[in-house]
């Protein structure tokens, strides 16, 4: 801020592979008023993007590995597929697992994303279509949706979806599987949709790959004092959160004898 305030030029000392940061951005934008640039509003970034930026993929990671350890078959299909790249795989290597994908966008799902009610406005006319998923007679006709016509919806009304997810507090990998799991993609809002999704979305994918297949091939892991309302969704904090005296998702832990891969 001090930099900003003097006109220096913040750009002459970065070196040719240093991206802008974010604070920088924000100071330098002339559309944004004078109270969205004060020290208090930077810190109130600060803080979204570190909570943003490490409890959703925690949560997510939480989820994931308690229904891994609790369902050996899912773990050996999952470690398995891991087997078939090297040690060292890159992240844009393991995307490319179908089966690895499809355990993290079921951790996602059962994470939920922000569980408040998220609120939109679109600018211009919207025609609804329901999709083939709706059940409920009667409730099958397009809608116009009026210009600046406030509206909201929930990931957790979504996610629980039986005609689109079965079952749905069951973690089943397999549900994103083949055609049918691509046609699910769309209902995935644990990292809500349009203009307004979250930017770390490719930060969030490249952790959940590289954290889960480090650790899926090099610990033999058992949960420990840890069931599954430790992991459930019993409070909404923003985001889902288990039963209040939960010590989170515990196991202990040994290092694989043969990782090698």
């Amino acid at each position: 801020m001090k930099a900003q305030s003097t006109g220096a030029d913040r750009k002459s000392g970065r070196g040719p592979n240093e991206k802008e940061a974010v604070y920088e951005s924000v100071l330098v934008n002339e559309s944004l008023p004078p109270q969205e640039r004060t020290l208090t509003r930077l810190e109130q970034e600060g803080a979204l993007l570190a909570l943003a930026g490490t409890e959703s993929p925690a949560l997510s990671l939480s989820i994931i590995f308690y229904h891994l350890l609790a369902n050996p078959s899912i773990l050996n299909r999952l470690r398995a597929e891991l087997e078939t790249v090297p040690i060292d795989a890159s992240w844009p290597q393991l995307e490319k697992l179908p089966y690895l994908m499809a355990v993290i966008e079921e951790g996602n799902r059962l994470s939920f994303g922000v569980t408040a009610r998220i609120g939109r406005r679109a600018y211009e006319e919207l025609i609804f279509t329901p999709s083939s998923y709706v059940t409920t007679p009667g409730t099958r006709k397009s809608y116009t949706i009026p210009a600046r016509t406030p509206m909201s919806i929930s990931t957790l009304s979504v996610h629980t979806t039986q005609s689109i997810f079965p079952d749905p507090f069951t973690f089943d990998p397999e549900r994103w599987l083949g055609e049918a799991g691509r046609g699910r993609k769309r209902f995935q809002m644990a990292f809500t949709k349009g203009s307004r999704k979250c930017l770390g979305i490719e930060l969030a994918s490249a952790e959940l790959c590289l954290v889960i297949a480090a650790l899926v091939r090099s610990f033999d892991m058992t949960l420990y004092e840890t069931d599954a309302r430790d992991v459930s969704f019993e409070h909404d904090y923003q985001i889902a959160m288990p039963k209040l005296e939960s010590k989170g998702v515990r196991a202990t832990v040994k290092l694989r004898v043969d990782n090698s891969g």
